[in-house]
C-alpha cells in the first residue's frame, strides 16, 4: 500500500511517501520538503496546495497520514501550523484519500517503543527501516517518513 506522510508547516512541510507490504515492511518511494515561501500566508498556502496536489497526482498514494495538532504553550505557533494542516487535509480530501492523524508521541511510540524519543533518534530509526540516509535532509523529512511508517504499522498491526 502506498502511503503519504505529511509533517505540515508554514515554512517547511515534510513529505514522505512509502510503499508498505502486508507484513508492515516499508520502502521509500519519495521524500522531500515543500516550502510555501515568505510572500504572505495566503500565497504561501496556495503554493503549498498546488505543490502537494501535484505530488499526490504524481505518486498516487492510496492513503495518507498527517501529524495531528500539537497543543503547545505558544498559541500563535499552534494556529499558524493549523493553516498548513488545513491545506494538507483539503488536498488529501480532494484526492479522495482516507487520512489518519497521529500525535508526535504516537509516532515516536510506534517507531521507537516510547513516546519521548528525540528527532535524531526518529531519523536514525527511519534510516534503518528504509535503508536510506537522511543526513542532508531537514528533520521535517524524517518526521514525514516516520508518520507514513507509523500509519503502515497501524494498518497492518492495528492500534490506531
Amino acid at each position: 500500500m502506498r502511503i503519504i506522510g505529511i509533517d505540515p508547516g508554514t515554512t517547511i512541510t515534510g513529505i514522505g511517501i512509502v510503499d508498505c507490504d502486508d507484513r508492515g515492511d516499508c520502502s521509500p518511494v519519495f521524500f522531500g520538503v515543500l516550502k510555501p515561501g515568505r510572500d504572505g500566508l495566503a500565497r504561501g498556502m496556495a503554493r503549498l496546495h498546488r505543490e502537494l496536489a501535484d505530488l499526490v497526482t504524481t505518486w498516487q498514494p492510496e492513503t495518507a497520514a498527517v501529524e495531528g495538532v500539537f497543543y503547545g504553550v505558544n498559541v500563535k505557533s499552534t494556529v499558524t501550523l493549523a493553516h498548513a494542516r488545513g491545506v494538507a487535509l483539503a488536498v488529501l480530501g480532494e484526492a479522495g484519500l482516507s487520512v489518519a492523524e497521529y500525535s508526535p508521541a504516537a509516532v515516536k511510540k510506534t517507531l521507537a517503543g516510547y513516546g519521548q524519543a528525540d528527532k535524531e533518534q526518529i531519523r536514525f530509526l527511519v534510516e534503518q527501516q528504509l535503508g536510506i540516509s537522511l543526513v542532508t535532509e531537514p528533520l521535517d523529512v524524517s518526521d514525514a517518513l516516520a508518520i507514513a511508517i507509523c500509519h503502515g504499522q497501524h494498518l497492518v498491526f492495528g492500534g490506531g
